[in-house]
């Protein structure tokens, strides 16, 4: 199995942030003042950069949390998984990235944290 995509995962955007264990981090933040929920709750984000395959980013969906995504990268394409879609973008074509954007926004993401990073 090929780990050859890299991921952007959220600790608190997962229902059982323990299948993290079943991918390779290479990168952990913690970050403070971060909204935890809808409700107005602060608190802190684990961030994890994550290396994966196809396979473990299909896995991993059934464990997002509605309201929340983890996203992937390869080259020039992006993946957005929600715990209900999965989208496929063109890093290189935003035009690409409205359904995706739409669908978050339709759960209550802010479109300012749905700029989907790569590095």
């Amino acid at each position: 199995m090929e780990k050859d995509w890299k991921g952007s995962i959220i600790a608190e955007g997962l229902t059982d942030p323990t299948i993290i264990n079943e991918l390779t981090v290479y990168k952990a933040t913690i970050t403070e003042n971060m909204p935890i929920d809808y409700e107005g709750n602060i608190g802190r984000w684990h961030e994890y950069g994550v290396r994966c395959s196809r396979e473990e980013i299909d896995t991993l969906q059934p464990y997002v949390k509605p309201g929340w995504y983890a996203h992937f990268w390869k080259e020039d394409k992006i993946i957005v998984v929600y715990h209900d879609k999965q989208f496929e973008l063109d890093r290189n074509d935003r035009s690409t990235w409205r359904e995706a954007i739409d669908h978050g926004k339709a759960q209550g993401i802010p479109e300012n944290e749905l700029d989907f990073p790569t590095d």
